[in-house]
């Protein structure tokens, strides 16, 4: 895959910054006594005239942290996979260990995983590259060993919510679970339990300290995460500035976080990509036409909009007829609610729209589906082949919030 410019530039300043880490960690490591803030010492020297605000991981420790600013569309995954590389080539001095990616929504989180998991896909080929063919993609519901982090790059896929320590979902990520107890001293050797603890004293344990065995500590996939100091992949960074989620992520004691994000505003920008640089590479799909609608009803909205997509469709089929490429025109309609019990009222439900659509515009019920926090039809379309197969008959879909942000979907024309 042919990078662009402004990867090759975000790439450069990265490994700058990382080179700089490395030797300042080095320093620091060399001289306790002197405290070094070496994260922040390195991006001075990095000539990085950003801001840099310090943090600590969840054992106190001086935790790096940096942010890749970039628009929408502009290949944010691709840098994210890079970077992982980079960060283990330049600054871990390592092809394997823990990679902790944390996505904000089950969409960019199916998009991602199942990405990765392909590997005849570039971010997944990417990924193999920079482990010599050791690449290992998992779930929170899979279990892995010592040696399975020892001898491959390990990725495992975490939704925000579920990183998130103040959420029921997370609980079951810091409970005991079984299955990760090669990394854990037995329960009866007290000595080797104290020192884990004293190595990592945030990890949850049961008992307390004047019990007979003293603190125990839980088997379970938070506390591995922490023993293991992953490095953090935080996708949509921007979505994890609450107080809960801040703690939770340096609670695991990460080695690194890299963050991306389009709209950064608590952040240490490393790589700040412009608009204009996307519009430079045809980044940016254009043109662009926005039309908006004098009537005040809905209906007439939904109207056009089907009658566009029509349109596009008929040149669609000119096209392929002519290229032998295949194209389904999308039309992505987004509702004011979703929920069961929100139907009535001034507010444009979905139900109401998919109703309209079928009844009164005479839209096939096969070519609707709906994507919402309750609702997800496009699961089962992406699990017998996705929107972009050929056979697929979708062309409307509908949403609120589901699709804002990470969505792709080239067939979404209007």
């Amino acid at each position: 895959m042919q990078l662009k410019e402004y990867q090759q530039r975000a790439l450069s300043e990265i490994r700058n910054y990382l080179g700089q880490l490395a030797a300042w960690r080095k320093k620091a490591e060399d001289n306790p006594d002197l405290e070094v803030d070496f994260p922040a010492k390195a991006w001075e020297k990095a000539g990085i005239t950003r801001r840099y605000t310090s943090r600590k991981n969840g054992i106190g420790q001086p935790l790096p942290t940096f942010c890749l600013k970039i628009p929408t569309g502009g290949g944010k995954t691709l840098l994210a996979v890079k970077t992982v590389d980079l960060v283990n080539m330049t600054y871990l001095k390592q092809k394997t260990g823990l990679v902790l990616w944390i996505v904000p929504t089950t969409q960019i989180y199916r998009q991602t995983i199942q990405s990765l998991k392909d590997r005849d896909h570039p971010y997944r080929q990417h990924l193999d590259l920079a482990s010599g063919g050791h690449t290992l993609i998992l779930e929170k519901t899979d279990r892995f060993s010592p040696q399975d982090v020892q001898e491959n790059l390990t990725v495992l896929m975490l939704m925000l919510p579920s990183a998130n320590r103040k959420t029921k979902e997370t609980l079951k990520v810091f409970k005991d679970s079984g299955g990760f107890q090669e990394f854990f001293p037995p329960e009866d050797d007290i000595k080797a339990q104290e020192a884990s603890l004293k190595r990592f004293p945030n990890l949850d344990t049961y008992e307390k300290e004047l019990g007979y065995w003293g603190r125990q500590i839980k088997t379970s996939l938070g506390n591995t995460l922490r023993m293991l100091s992953p490095l953090i992949i935080l996708d949509e960074g921007h979505k994890a500035y609450s107080e809960g989620a801040q703690d939770t992520l340096r609670g695991f004691n990460p080695c690194l976080i890299a963050e991306l994000s389009a709209t950064p505003t608590q952040s240490n920008i490393l790589v700040d990509i412009s608009g204009r640089e996307l519009h430079h590479e045809e980044m940016i799909k254009l043109d662009l036409h926005v039309v908006n609608k004098a009537s005040p009803d809905w209906k007439d909205t939904l109207l056009a909009a089907m009658s566009k997509r029509n349109v596009l469709e008929d040149k669609a089929k000119d096209y392929e007829a002519n290229t032998g490429t295949n194209i389904r025109p999308i039309c992505l309609i987004q509702v004011e609610r979703t929920g069961r019990d929100q139907q009535g009222g001034r507010w444009i439900h979905s139900e109401q729209v998919r109703e309209h659509l079928i009844k009164t515009m005479g839209i096939p019920a096969d070519e609707i589906v709906v994507k919402t926090s309750e609702k997800d039809e496009l699961k089962e379309v992406d699990d017998i082949g996705g929107l972009l197969a050929r056979d697929c008959k979708i062309r409307y879909i509908i949403t609120k919030h589901a699709l804002q942000e990470g969505w792709d979907c080239s067939f979404a024309y209007v």
